[in-house]
């Protein structure tokens, strides 16, 4: 039975140097390749002799042909299992340091002992027990993969049934590594997907970030680790494959976010078709106690995604300013947008998003580590009324709505709106709203003839419901609107980001 002090005492590295020397062994024996065939062709030579020799030389053939096999299959086989083991072995560090920060001390065996008398331990031990019964469960179960992958080649189980090469060998060696994977569950939930996850060993779960990256990078209830490196994968790939594509620009402006530190990026979903569609988080947001999700309005698309990154990290930096200790703000394109202001007078946009932005609100949920999140879900002109049509539609997982420069929320009054955990009769206080005095958005807002506009009701109106709370007046124009004042809610002197920050910190806006 592993203990903690085995796992201490680990070397991934050296798991590493088993998969460098069979690789090397089984690329010797592949570029031999001619000369092995030429073993089993004897052109001339006839008899018994010949014959006897034809034999041996097809079996010695058979026999190299399986232990290319084999040693390929214990090669991925070994790969996979050293990056299992670097998740595994950073973990029982951290989980050390958490104990003697905490006045405790982690025995060889897990058992736990108190070196310093401090507050609040009772808690702490209770945490660190679970962690520790934990990490020895995972390295239980990479221990047995690599284990059941070793057993399969020992006992021959491991060929190219097909024949072939001894290139075509050790890549269907390689594809035979003894890891038995079973996909998502179909439709699932957050939650399904949630449990599926946790149902795979570290060792599968770093096959499939490897082999196949795109399963794995838009499952809403997938921890934001994991989906950030199977997009990290699909986002190289494509960078790679969209030479001369205008969503290029959109890829290369992610990947230069995901390179800064400050705050760590994570790319939570990526798609290239269409307009694409890209998810990227500053900060983690399975760890932040304020989690924001920005939903971009009309024109937004993969190809100009480099400004909404940038308004994302002025919300977390505002954030931060306004006292939240750790924040995440999500840049959430995860909806066909509408291309032109003409195209936004359609609801078909609003219908189309409302469901996957209240799957991921979802996700956010089941993956949040430790006590829940203070969630909010900011929507910039059409993207408010994304935003509000999945409020409306039966209740969206987030503490606060925030509606900047919105054309309609699909509602009528607050009353209209629902949030999960969120009084019913309170919903008027979780709901904000702003409109610059001269943004365009005002036209659309008109009522005529006691009809509320196409998209609903104005949520900065003051009979929505809501709490309005001030922006910049924005830059004048043509009868006194302009669409430079559409876009200059994230700029530095406007009193709509420092009230955005407060928002997401949890904090009244003014």
């Amino acid at each position: 039975m592993l203990t903690w002090g085995d796992v201490r005492r680990w070397d991934p590295a050296a798991i590493g140097r088993v998969a460098d020397a069979l690789n090397d062994g089984c690329t010797r024996i592949i570029a031999a390749n001619d000369d092995v065939g030429a073993m089993s062709r004897f052109t001339g030579w006839t008899g018994e002799a010949a014959t006897t020799a034809s034999i041996r030389g097809e079996s010695l053939i058979s026999t190299l042909e399986r232990l290319v096999a084999e040693a390929s299959a214990v090669r991925r086989g070994a790969h996979e299992v050293q990056i299992a083991l670097d998740r595994i072995v950073a973990f029982v560090p951290e989980t050390d340091e958490l104990a003697y920060r905490s006045g405790l001390a982690i025995g060889p065996g897990g058992e736990l002992s108190v070196s310093v008398a401090l507050p609040d331990q009772a808690r702490v031990l209770a945490e660190l027990a679970d962690r520790i019964e934990q990490g020895l469960r995972r390295a239980a179960d990479v221990d047995a993969d690599f284990a059941a992958i070793l057993g399969r080649a020992l006992r021959g189980e491991i060929t190219d049934q097909d024949g072939g090469t001894l290139a075509q060998a050790a890549d269907a060696g390689a594809a035979r590594s003894g890891l038995s994977i079973i996909g998502p569950p179909e439709n699932g939930s957050p939650g399904d997907n949630k449990a599926w996850w946790a149902s795979l060993s570290d060792t599968a779960k770093v096959a499939l970030l490897q082999e196949n990256p795109g399963l794995v990078g838009n499952l809403d209830g997938i921890p934001a680790v994991d989906r950030d490196a199977a997009n990290r994968a699909v986002l190289a790939r494509e960078i790679a494959r969209l030479r001369g594509d205008p969503k290029l620009q959109g890829l290369e402006a992610i990947e230069r976010r995901l390179a800064r530190s400050e705050p760590q990026a994570f790319l939570l979903g990526l798609d290239t078709s269409g307009d694409g569609k890209a998810i990227v988080s500053a900060g983690n947001p399975d760890t932040a106690a304020n989690v924001a999700t920005y939903v971009p309005g009309t024109g937004s698309e993969l190809a100009k995604i480099g400004g909404d990154l940038d308004r994302s990290d002025k919300m977390w930096a505002a954030a931060t300013t306004s006292g939240s200790p750790s924040t995440a703000v999500i840049t959430w394109l995860g909806y066909d947008a509408p291309n032109e202001i003409t195209d936004a007078a359609s609801d078909e946009y609003a219908d189309g998003g409302k469901a996957a932005l209240a799957g991921f609100q979802d996700g956010l949920r089941e993956t949040h580590q430790g006590p829940p999140s203070h969630n909010t879900v900011l929507g910039h002109s059409y993207g408010t009324t994304v935003v509000g049509y999945a409020a409306v539609d039966g209740g969206l997982a987030a503490d606060e709505l925030v509606f900047v420069a919105s054309p309609g929320v699909g509602a009528h009054d607050v009353g209209d709106l629902h949030l999960d955990g969120v009084n019913q009769a309170e919903i008027g206080k979780h709901v904000h709203a702003t409109v610059a005095e001269h943004d365009m958005i005002n036209l659309a807002n008109v009522e005529i003839a006691g009809y509320d506009p196409i998209l609903g009701q104005d949520p900065a109106d003051a009979d929505f419901g809501g709490q309005v709370f001030t922006s910049a007046p924005g830059t004048d124009g043509w009868s006194g609107y302009s669409t430079e004042a559409h876009s200059e809610y994230w700029e530095d002197n406007n009193p709509a980001l420092r009230n955005v920050g407060l928002i997401i910190a949890g904090k009244p806006a003014s």
